[in-house]
């Protein structure tokens, strides 16, 4: 007889030889010794850990299970034979996830390192270079174009996608051989498929393109002393506005700048602009007249990775330089 799990009933399944079932999210128990888990008809088993619990094993998933797909699960029994069971998660009302970018509009360097996608809900992890594709102006695709590494948020609505740093750091053999990933002055679209899923099993459901427009290449590292600050009124909780004179590391920014005053850190909430050229902080309690210090972690990256201390293409024999500015003051009138 044969369950099927849904996405919020966690209901067992059982298999002729061995009993097989959803014990949380991502997390797989049978009786035996040993188990497998496979995606749909895959040859290569997910990865995770296997812990023995008395005459139980329980495996627990590196990355998110998806609503929708069909699992296989190999059960290794106590005479050294293996059974077979599937499972599969059915949708049950899931919200239909939909994709923004950032930054926005994405101008990027030449020598750009990575950008950002942000999702409604949590999604599909493990498939993103079978669900992006990097196209150039004639409409051929930049093969090799993404770092394999995969970083969500601890969310899963926020993946970084990183751009090959073989390909574009000057003189390093994949961007001699290869070319860099981006061209001055050559655009590039970046396609999402619209079979990517979120972990609830529902798709996008349409391709999302994002243009991009590629700069000239980026070697100067970020300088507070060029940015512009608007300072709101005591007796208010307008918030303090910092802009800079390029987009900088929007994810960076969300923990990278911090409002003191006097010895304590300020309580607030803090926001970014789009184009990731602003950075807003709005306080909990009122402005009070006085002196503040806007304090600056020196690793905050431009796209391009170069940061306070240093740019990203470093000569590495040289001494390592001290950041020129970490804190801009201001005053609440």
């Amino acid at each position: 007889m044969k369950r099927w799990l849904t996405a919020f009933a966690l209901v067992a399944s059982f298999a002729c030889a061995a009993e097989v079932r959803l014990t949380d999210p991502g997390h797989i128990e049978a009786r035996g010794l040993d188990l497998r888990v496979f995606r749909g008809d895959a040859s290569e088993p997910l990865f995770g850990s296997v812990v023995k619990k008395g005459g139980s094993v329980l495996f627990t998933a590196v990355l998110p299970l998806v609503a929708g797909e069909s699992y296989r699960v190999e059960v290794k029994s106590a005479d050294g034979s293996w059974s077979e069971e599937r499972l599969k998660f059915k949708r049950v009302g899931t919200a239909v996830p939909t994709v923004s970018i950032s930054p926005l509009p994405t101008v990027l360097p030449a020598n750009a390192l990575k950008l950002y996608l942000h999702f409604t809900e949590p999604m599909e992890q493990g498939v993103f270079l079978d669900r992006i594709t990097l196209q150039r102006e004639d409409g051929s695709t930049v093969h090799g174009a993404f770092r394999e590494t995969e970083l969500w948020s601890p969310d899963g609505r926020r993946l970084t996608l990183w751009l090959h740093p073989g390909r574009q750091k000057t003189g390093v053999n994949l961007n001699t051989d290869e070319g860099p990933v981006l061209q001055e002055g050559r655009p590039r679209t970046l396609r999402i498929a619209a079979r990517w899923r979120s972990t609830a099993g529902g798709p996008l459901g349409k391709e999302f393109v994002f243009p991009v427009t590629v700069g000239s290449t980026d070697h100067t590292c970020p300088n507070p002393q060029r940015w512009q600050i608007r300072v709101p009124k005591a007796g208010t909780r307008d918030p303090l506005k910092v802009t800079f004179d390029e987009p900088l590391d929007p994810a960076m920014l969300a923990s990278a700048l911090k409002v003191r005053r006097g010895e304590a850190e300020a309580a607030g909430t803090v926001a970014i602009a789009v184009d990731a050229r602003s950075w807003y902080f709005i306080p909990v309690e009122e402005w009070a007249q006085g002196a503040g210090m806007i304090v600056i972690d020196p690793l905050l990256e431009d796209l391009a990775g170069n940061n306070l201390l240093g740019p990203f293409e470093v000569d590495r024999d040289a001494p390592a330089p001290a950041a020129s500015t970490t804190t801009l003051g201001f005053e609440i009138r």
